[in-house]
Formats: C-alpha cells, structure tokens, sequence
C-alpha cells in the first residue's frame, strides 16, 4: 500500500547508519539520507570529499559533489558542476533540480532543512540552519524563492527537519546582540528566558517558518532526535564533537 505522509527510516543495521528522507509520491526519483555517528564519518573528520568517498561502495557515486563553505548565511547554490568540488562557493544551502549533480550539507547540532517536490517536476532544497539562519530565516527566504520565483507548490512541497539540538540543551547569554534579536524574532513559543540564559527551540522556529512559507502541516516532518542529548548516534559540538560532522546527500534519479 503506497504511504500517504512524509516519513524517515532510521537505518540502524548499516556499517553507516544513516536517516532516509522518504516522500509521499515518486520515492524512486529522490535520494535523500543524513549519515548519523559512524567509524566512516569519525575517520572524515567532517571533510565533505573525505566523507562522500567513505560512501562509494555502498552508494556510488552518481555526479560531481556540491559541498558548499557554510557560513550561516542564507545564501542557496544550485547543484550545477560549476560549484562542485573543487569549487566551495559561500552558501548554507544547495538547490537541486537536475539528476547527475549531488548536493551536500554537514552539521554537529545546526538544524538539516530539507524540501522535497515532484511538482512541477523533481526537486529537492537542502539547508544548513544553525542559530544566526534561523534567526536570518534561511528558511522563509528559500522558501519565498522557490515558490515565487522557481514555481514550485507549497501544497505539494514536504519538509523534514533535524536532526538538531533539542529545546532543552540550547541556550544563549542574555545581553548579546544575536540572542536579542533572536527574542525579538522568533515565534511565541519558540523561546524562553531562564536566569541569565534564553533559550531557543530551533526545530519549532523552522517549522513556524516553514508553515508561514505555504506548506501543509501534515507536509512536514521533524525528526525526533536530539544531537546533543542523542550523542551516541549523533555529533553535537556543543557536546564535544569539534571535527566531526553529520553528511547530509542528496540527488535527483
């Protein structure tokens, strides 16, 4: 029986576990995986090449690699060959839309943002939306993009989110210049001040932004995992990883 709703697998038994973005319709055409703590990513120490190379035997390589030098930004780069490797152009997020160029994103407790359509025809939107994104709505603009400029649907649009820090575990000083305007900024809700320290809850900031951009709450799916408190099967630079990253990759069949 076809699924009706957007998903994940979490893949457990694979020499690198790894979470399965899974759309509704036409799953064959997308491939979409966030590869989680393994030996193979401990050995990449978070190089994109080094960590799409320890991929190759289970998944071979389909294109040049887009790996962009993220910088919490909101700028997005289309999968074309120009910008792949050895190319790093300055972006936080990868807009493919063609099959034979790959996309990449890496994250230690940053917040993976993917968007998925087979409308008008396949695409996918990767994003790296740490804190400063957030507050700067990587999110919001990407999706004011995609669908006013790009043509895509907001009705027909999935979205996954995470995994990342939980609510619980991320925090900022108050008096800082960025947690004052991430107070100012984010839904009600999405942040709470205790003491000295505001915190943030980073996954609802992202889904508000993305139900404010057009697209269905039944269309969005958070993973339930935090990269800080979940350690064991996740990097968390807040929690000691200072090199490794997680390895989002996606293309288009």
């Amino acid at each position: 029986m076809p699924r009706t709703a957007v998903t994940f697998i979490h893949e457990t038994d694979s020499i690198v576990p790894s979470l399965v973005f899974l759309p509704p319709e036409k799953e064959e055409r997308f491939f979409i995986r966030i590869f989680l703590r393994s030996g193979k990513m401990d050995l990449a120490l978070g190089n994109p090449m080094a960590s799409r190379k320890s991929l190759h035997e289970l998944f071979p390589v389909t294109g040049p690699l887009v790996a962009p030098q993220q910088v919490h930004g909101t700028s997005v780069v289309k999968a074309a060959p120009g910008n792949a490797i050895p190319e790093r152009p300055k972006a936080d997020g990868v807009l493919i839309s063609d099959p034979g160029v790959e996309g990449s994103l890496r994250f230690a407790d940053c917040f993976p943002v993917v968007m998925a359509s087979a409308v008008p025809s396949p695409w996918i939107a990767i994003l790296h939306s740490g804190y400063k994104g957030t507050v700067l709505d990587i999110t919001g603009k990407t999706c004011e993009s995609l669908f006013r400029k790009e043509g895509a649907d907001p009705s027909r649009t999935w979205a996954w989110i995470g995994p990342g820090i939980g609510k619980k575990h991320y925090f900022r000083k108050m008096g800082e210049e960025w947690t004052t305007e991430g107070l100012r900024s984010f839904f009600p809700g999405c942040s709470r001040i205790e003491g000295e320290n505001a915190f943030f809850d980073l996954g609802g900031e992202i889904r508000q932004r993305l139900l404010a951009g057009g697209l269905k709450e039944d269309n969005i799916c958070s993973i339930p995992l935090c990269t800080f408190h979940n350690n064991d099967v996740c990097y968390s630079y807040r929690n000691g990883d200072r090199e490794n990253r997680l390895f989002l990759l996606a293309w288009l069949r």
